[in-house]
């Protein structure tokens, strides 16, 4: 189970790194919010990946689209811990989930992406 975790945070890490690196080029010249500490991020990475992980150990084994699904989870999280968990209750945030998740499996690059990322959210689970 540690070793699930320990994916899951890898993958969160890296998508909200590639999302905060957007943010501050799309925001050049806007203020940043300080930085929080190092302690802080990884205690918030490691619980957004034990939720992650309860989610997706929440769908069932023998669901074809287990994959799909987890995939969601994992990217409604992370989207959610970079812009505010307030956005679960605005009926767009899960139409702007839809389209990020299709446009990431119609890239071929992404797709292959989005494949490990699967590989990593069902190992062990």
């Amino acid at each position: 189970m540690t070793a699930a975790i320990g994916s899951v945070a890898q993958l969160v890490k890296v998508i909200q790194t590639q999302l905060s690196s957007r943010a501050v080029s799309a925001g050049a010249g806007k203020r940043q919010p300080a930085a929080e500490p190092a302690a802080a991020d990884r205690y918030a990475q490691e619980n957004l990946a034990s939720l992650i992980e309860l989610r997706v150990r929440q769908i069932a084994r023998d669901d074809p689209n287990r994959g799909r699904k987890a995939f969601r989870v994992f990217l409604e999280a992370v989207l959610l811990s970079q812009f505010g968990e307030g956005l679960v209750n605005d009926p767009r945030f899960f139409q702007m989930v839809d389209d990020i998740h299709l446009a990431m499996e119609a890239d071929a690059d992404c797709r292959a992406l989005v494949a490990k990322a699967i590989e990593q959210l069902l190992a062990e689970i």
